[in-house]
Formats: C-alpha cells, sequence, structure tokens
C-alpha cells in the first residue's frame, strides 16, 4: 500500500523556508547580456568539442527545437543565465544549430511535428481520439450511436409516415 502523504511531504512555501541560494538559479546569474551568452555557448561548442555530437544528434532526428530547449534549459538551471535570457537567446542559437547541420551536408528536422495538428485536416481516428480524451461522454454516446445503426440497418431513410388527420367534431356534425 502506498503512503499517501509522501507525495506530499513538503507542505507549500518549504522552499521559502530553506537557505537561500542553495541552487544555482537562486544566485544572480554569470551572464546578464543575451550576446555575451551566446558567444559563451558557440565557444564551448567549437571549442569543447560538443559540435560534432548536436549535429549526430540532428542527423539521427533530434529536432532543433529541442535541442535549443535543451541548451537555454541547462544554462539557466546552472545559474549561467536567467530565465528571460534563456529565452531571448533561443533564435539565435537555433541558426546556429541549423548552420552546423547546413555545413555538415543535410537538412535537419526545425520542430517537433504532432501528426494530429500538422494536418490540413484532421482524420477521423485523431477526431475520435481526441474526443475520447477531452470529451469521453459524447464519445462514448457517438460509439454507441454508430453500434446501434449497425445493428439495426435500415434499408430507406426514416421518414415520418404520413398520418391521416382525424377529422374534428365540427365536420363530423354536418355528416350524421
Amino acid at each position: 500500500m502506498m503512503d499517501k502523504i509522501t507525495p506530499l511531504s513538503a507542505p507549500p512555501g518549504h522552499s521559502l523556508t530553506g537557505v537561500p541560494g542553495k541552487w544555482p538559479w537562486e544566485r544572480p546569474p554569470e551572464f546578464s547580456n543575451p550576446d555575451d551568452v551566446i558567444d559563451n555557448i558557440i565557444e564551448k561548442f567549437e571549442n569543447g568539442g560538443g559540435k560534432d555530437d548536436l549535429a549526430k544528434m540532428m542527423l539521427a532526428g533530434v529536432t532543433v527545437e529541442e535541442l535549443v530547449n535543451q541548451i537555454s534549459f541547462k544554462g539557466f538551471m546552472n545559474g549561467k543565465f536567467s530565465p528571460d535570457v534563456a529565452e531571448l537567446i533561443k533564435p539565435a542559437m537555433a541558426i546556429y544549430l541549423m548552420g552546423l547541420a547546413d555545413d555538415a551536408g543535410f537538412e535537419p528536422q526545425l520542430f517537433v511535428n504532432d501528426p494530429e495538428q500538422s494536418a490540413d485536416q484532421i482524420s477521423d481516428e485523431a477526431f475520435f481520439n481526441i474526443m475520447k480524451q477531452r470529451n469521453p461522454q459524447l464519445h462514448a454516446d457517438m460509439i454507441e450511436e454508430m453500434n446501434r445503426s449497425k445493428r439495426m440497418p435500415s434499408d430507406s431513410p426514416r421518414t415520418p409516415q404520413q398520418q391521416q388527420p382525424e377529422p374534428s367534431f365540427m365536420q363530423m356534425t354536418g355528416e350524421m
């Protein structure tokens, strides 16, 4: 049996009671100018040998978007720059990585594509998968209706039968 308190072991606000500056992102960043950050990252890749590894990862199918997000997040987590600077360097890092791929002779995949959202029209399967996740009651009702129509096929479309209106009592009085 799982202890129900373990996931909630730290009460809200617990991080405010710890020693300030314990984590690198809690201290002032090493760089505050996005241009300096870009120069520093590119210099590390050029001189540190990571450039070939980046090209290999892009050739293997890792997208430029994923690499840029990892580079910027890691720099923030290590206290190199603030989250604002991390966002500001993303376009320049993407251009640098696309240049690496171009120098290596291939075209990298830029973005993580979601096949359900990238198509001009959504497929029926994708539609029902989304509906099943977001509106399960409507999904169940539609499936039941489709199954019912398969179980009870009708040769002709349903049309209400024309019923002769019953004569009113005014019309009946004159006939007697």
